[in-house]
């Protein structure tokens, strides 16, 4: 098995090198504990984010600061100008989201499908699911004891294309220590000591919208688009000379040429995951919480352990070509992940994530009535 060497160089002598010898994030179980498991109950975490859309935060500060303060102050400037437009596109975008498919319908979805489970195995068949309730995490953040958990994000691409659902599964059992099933040249390291029994990961990807097709109608409509994105809540245009006038020019200019950033595809994408009341965004949450249920109770009756140098496995194709596969080498060996048939391009998620002003809220009051609570025990 591989080995990474981390090794600490002090001034004037060497210090010994620390092996860490990694082993795939994926936990299965075995033939005893899948029988000893049985009816299981699984816990759904509310989802208290909602769908993010993601975008590309610029961030100069390590560049800048190698220039000294006044470096870091013109880093953190020019930073401020071209944030300031897609950070309030993508929150704006985030927010029409959360319109059409609240944090907590997202929750009653995940149950809904996990609750179908209960009817498709009956004790005697390993580990079936015996019930579903939710856990508030920012009220009880530790686990919860003898029950599958669910934990599911969700996410829209840089360019609006792609909606990823990324879920994790676990199981922890006060009762049964975890015991790894991995071999070691030295003594394993810590965290094959401790920690859930079971794990996995299982990432749904949307099918891709197509890209629009630059026209000068459309460049039009696109400058129009980015005039109203930079209007305060009176619906006047920024002042000049205000980080927010030049943010606005500079997208302006970036508009006027003959290609389409990832950015500007999404002013024009976005609305379409809104449209006739998200039908588009409600279809691939449902298709991504379908996956992800059924795989996941077939994953727990499995007990292959999954090694950094496996290769790639197509596990199934579905009628419209997607394909579920599970992954082979490297740390994500085990994991699940559902890909359309018809990707047509590469799809990445940028450095940061909006969330809805309405998902924002919420999670404070949340937030503050766990901490009242904390205060009156």
């Amino acid at each position: 098995m591989r080995k990474i060497a981390i090794c600490a160089l002090a001034a004037m002598s060497l210090a010994a090198c620390a092996t860490v010898e990694p082993v795939p994030n994926a936990r299965p179980l075995n033939a005893a504990r899948i029988e000893a498991l049985g009816p299981t109950p699984v816990v759904v975490a509310e989802n208290n984010t909602g769908v993010m859309k993601s975008w590309f935060r610029q961030d100069s500060s390590a560049a800048a600061a190698s220039q000294g303060l006044l470096g870091a102050l013109v880093g953190a400037a020019i930073d401020g100008i071209m944030n300031y437009a897609p950070s309030r596109r993508a929150r704006s975008a985030a927010n029409e989201l959360a319109e059409v498919m609240p944090a907590e319908a997202l929750t009653e979805s995940l149950v809904q499908h996990f609750s179908r489970q209960i009817a498709t195995g009956t004790p005697g068949d390993g580990v079936v699911v015996s019930g579903v309730q939710t856990v508030q995490k920012v009220v009880e953040p530790g686990t919860v004891d003898d029950a599958i958990e669910v934990t599911s994000s969700y996410l829209l691409s840089e360019d609006a294309t792609t909606l990823q659902v990324s879920t994790t599964v676990t199981y922890h059992n006060a009762a049964i220590p975890y015991v790894t099933p991995y071999t070691f040249e030295n003594a394993p390291p810590k965290t094959e000591l401790t920690g859930p029994l079971y794990r996995n990961s299982f990432t749904y990807s949307s099918r891709q919208l197509p890209v629009p097709v630059l026209t000068p109608e459309l460049r039009e409509r696109l400058i129009a688009s980015i005039r109203d994105n930079a209007r305060d809540e009176s619906g006047a245009l920024p002042v000049e000379g205000t980080d927010a006038f030049k943010s606005m020019n500079r997208e302006l200019e970036e508009a006027r040429d003959d290609k389409l950033t990832k950015a500007e595809i999404a002013i024009f994408l976005a609305r379409e995951w809104t449209r006739d009341n998200g039908a588009l965004l409600r279809a691939e949450i449902d298709n991504a919480h379908a996956f992800v249920a059924r795989y996941a109770l077939l994953d727990m009756n499995r007990t292959a352990i999954p090694s950094l140098t496996g290769v790639d496995e197509l596990v199934e194709t579905l009628p419209d070509g997607r394909t579920v596969r599970r992954g082979g080498p490297g740390i994500s060996a085990g994991s699940y992940v559902s890909l359309p048939g018809d990707v047509s391009d590469f799809v990445t998620y940028g450095n940061a994530a909006a969330i809805a002003e309405v998902n924002e809220t919420r999670l404070r009051n949340i937030q503050e009535q766990a901490r009242a609570a904390r205060r009156a025990q």
